[in-house]
């Protein structure tokens, strides 16, 4: 019995704090937070993922991207992945050339053998190819591109 009367009393005291002005603020936060959302709109539409434009070059066949790990890049990261072939198109164009220069420059270019390739203009051999890949790592605003030269795959 005294625990009903205790129950009767806790839910007095409740009903007696809640007053009409009690509602009314929680009726006007509840507005609120449904005209901040409706203010936001629609969610801004997603970008379709930036691919590389390189002349005399091609976008790599495969799925399997995990071999870009060997030239410190995240397969996760990796959003185009193109490659030249020298057995395709022989000789390394003159744009192809400047661009893996400037990589150099931006410290971009990987490997040993893409050095021998920019700086002594030693060509490809018959298996090898030059890979193009554009990465953007975590927390990077904007995407970069990596040059490495590797086996044909």
């Amino acid at each position: 019995m005294f625990e009903w009367i205790v129950m009767v009393a806790a839910l007095g005291l409740i009903a007696s704090r809640l007053t009409p002005a009690h509602f009314e603020k929680a009726r006007s936060d509840w507005g609120l937070k449904r005209r901040r959302t409706a203010a936001c709109g629609e969610p801004p539409a997603l970008r379709p993922l930036p691919a590389l434009a390189i002349a005399g070059t091609e976008r790599a066949g495969h799925d399997a991207h995990g071999f870009v790990k060997g030239f410190g890049l995240d397969p996760a990261s990796l959003q185009d992945l193109r490659v030249f072939r020298a057995d395709t198109l022989g000789g390394l164009p003159e744009a192809a050339a400047a661009m893996l220069a400037e990589l150099h420059r931006a410290g971009r270019a990987r490997g040993g053998d893409i050095m021998e390739l920019i700086h002594f203009g030693r060509p490809l051999g018959g298996d090898q190819a030059v890979y193009f890949a554009l990465v953007q790592p975590g927390g990077a605003a904007e995407p970069q591109v990596v040059a490495f030269v590797d086996r044909i795959r």
